[in-house]
């Protein structure tokens, strides 16, 4: 007798199950897929014990009658494709006809479900043990379809041993379902854990209605529509995070194709392009995103539970992303600028020597800082009490009040408490310099009394000399001078009076450390002009008010203010709400 032998039903199921029922997660996503598959506009799910004890999705779906309840839990019955040239145009949320059977094999499971075109109350019910069918009866039910997942792995025990916390396991389940809510804003939801309701949303008539109802008031007001536009015939739509309103994970990100939330590099990929020099590193947008395009041109069919997706041409939506996301920025940018440069446009310059009178910076709209609350009940701006009764600053402005230490400048807007990085600032100042320079065929530069010649370690070495287009564009006079060694006959203007060997050794190394080294094109220039704007700042900030105003001025002219070209934040926003509630004047 040979040693190939075929598996029975319940072990192939049993089988399939690893594919699909990774955890409890993959069970409510799996269920409340079908439900949205059967046209389902109300959904309820419950969960007890972190989804080891209970997982139940009652939907207003279609419902199936008693033959299709039990071809349903058959393996590969589905009413969603009939041959394999129908993969290439499905748009339904599940294919294949694995779920169902994979998850009664692994499970104490109960399918009721009714027509609604079937009288009153006949509805039929299953319940499966481990795979096996137990009884098929009658069963009195609403139309639609409500599914039991009880005991979870009971029959698996190693399985059910590599479940996570009942913590871990809880946050999968919630992720699940936001993650459906956000792809079906149109569906209601209601989401109960342990008897304690997470999640009650109502039918919603955008995505913006929806993230508000998930994530509240304050992550809305930090997020940014995307122009709706089309590229090669894909559409992109949704929300993306306004800069500076990040979040230490990538928890609030998703991405969704023909509704389906997926995974794929060229979707991060463009999402991390749109945002260079805005991300602080460490930090991640939050970007709530719809992509519709022909299903022949996307493969769904890639993964066993459908997270990640092929795109036939990655690179066209790797792109279209990116532009969407651009535009919304842009447009921030453009709403926020616009009215801060026709102010500065007018303003004419003080006589030389002349120190100006204090007068506010005016600006239409506050860079977007955490939390930007406008008070119900504003007190009175900040200066001495003798001056309380001085009119308030209007909320376009912003008024100059004086220096920390020469680190920090702080200003008084509309909003509350300003404080403004100086060190920051300057980066960002020179870093849109030295593009703007290298844009129109290079910078200033200030040639040295007598050349001067040293050599650097090796890899210090080969960053400059990798980089030497990118340096002479920046206004550096450098060239190889033999093995290690290098001559600097001409600094940027900006960096003149600086000993150049020390310039070109720092350079060096923030090259080495932050990678510009290892980089090439685009990503390397920008890495080099990073690195040299780190290098001309001033540690010790303006030094009086009138060099205080003209950094002011210069930051608010730059096309990205509000970060300096790490993506570190250049102004911190505390609102007055805040600070009364500091002061417990709430």
């Amino acid at each position: 007798m040979g040693n190939i032998r075929v598996l029975s039903d319940v072990v192939a199921s049993q089988v399939a199950a690893g594919e699909v029922v990774e955890r409890p997660a993959s069970v409510i996503k799996e269920l409340m897929e079908n439900s949205l598959d059967a046209g389902a506009k109300s959904l309820e799910i419950e969960v007890r014990g972190a989804g080891s004890v209970l997982l139940r999705v009652t939907d207003d779906g279609a419902g199936m009658d008693r033959e299709d309840a039990l071809l349903s839990l058959e393996r590969h019955a589905t009413s969603k494709i009939a041959s394999a040239a129908d993969l290439t145009t499905v748009r339904s949320m599940g294919f294949r006809g694995e779920a169902l059977p994979s998850i009664a094999s692994v499970a104490e499971f109960v399918l009721r479900t009714r027509r609604a075109s079937a009288p009153a109350p006949a509805g039929t019910e299953v319940v499966v043990k481990g795979g096996k069918i137990v009884a098929v009866r009658e069963a009195g039910c609403a139309p639609g379809t409500t599914v039991e997942v009880k005991s979870l792995f009971f029959n698996i025990p190693a399985r059910r041993k590599f479940l996570r916390s009942a913590a871990t396991e809880a946050a999968h389940l919630d992720r699940a379902v936001e993650t459906v809510a956000l792809a079906f804003p149109g569906v209601a939801l209601h989401y109960r854990r342990d008897g304690r309701t997470v999640h009650r949303l109502p039918s919603a008539t955008s995505l913006v209605s929806r993230v508000a109802d998930l994530y509240g008031a304050d992550e809305r007001a930090a997020l940014l529509e995307m122009p709706e536009g089309e590229s090669r015939g894909i559409r992109v739509s949704g929300l993306v995070s306004r800069p500076g309103a990040t979040r230490a994970d990538r928890g609030r990100q998703f991405f969704f194709v023909n509704g389906r939330a997926v995974e794929n590099v060229f979707l991060s990929t463009g999402l991390r392009e749109a945002y260079r020099q805005m991300l602080e590193p460490g930090r991640y947008p939050s970007l709530f995103v719809h992509i519709a395009m022909d299903p022949q041109a996307v493969d769904c069919n890639v993964h066993p539970a459908k997270r990640e997706v092929r795109f036939r041409q990655g690179g066209e939506v790797r792109d279209a992303l990116r532009s969407a996301v651009e535009a919304a920025l842009r447009q921030a940018r453009a709403d926020w600028l616009q009215p801060v440069r026709a102010h500065l446009a007018a303003r004419a310059e003080p006589p030389a020597g002349h120190v100006p009178e204090a007068k506010p910076l005016r600006l239409a709209h506050q860079p977007e800082l955490p939390r930007p609350v406008r008070p119900e009940s504003p007190p009175a701006p900040g200066a001495p009490i003798a001056e309380a009764a001085t009119p308030r600053v209007r909320p376009e402005e912003f008024r100059l009040v004086g220096a920390l230490s020469r680190r920090y400048l702080l200003l008084e807007g509309g909003e509350g408490l300003v404080l403004l990085d100086q060190r920051a600032a300057h980066q960002r100042i020179l870093f849109e310099r030295l593009q703007r320079g290298v844009a129109g065929g290079g910078v200033a530069a200030q040639r040295l009394l007598a050349p001067a010649v040293f050599e650097l370690p090796g890899r210090e070495h080969e960053a400059v000399a990798e980089n030497l287009a990118v340096l002479a564009a920046a206004g550096f006079g450098v060239e190889v001078f033999g093995g290690r060694a290098l001559k600097v006959e001409a600094l940027p203007d900006f960096l003149a009076g600086r000993d150049p060997q020390r310039v070109l050794e720092d350079f060096a190394a923030a090259c080495v450390s932050g990678g510009a080294a290892r980089l090439r094109g685009p990503a390397a220039e920008e890495a080099v002009r990073r690195a040299v704007a780190r290098l001309a700042v001033d540690e010790g900030g303006a030094k009086d008010e009138r060099e205080q105003r003209a950094l002011v001025t210069q930051l608010l002219a730059c096309e990205l203010p509000y970060c300096d070209p790490d993506g570190r934040p250049v102004m911190l926003q505390f609102s007055w709400r805040e600070l009364d509630r500091k002061f417990g004047r709430d």
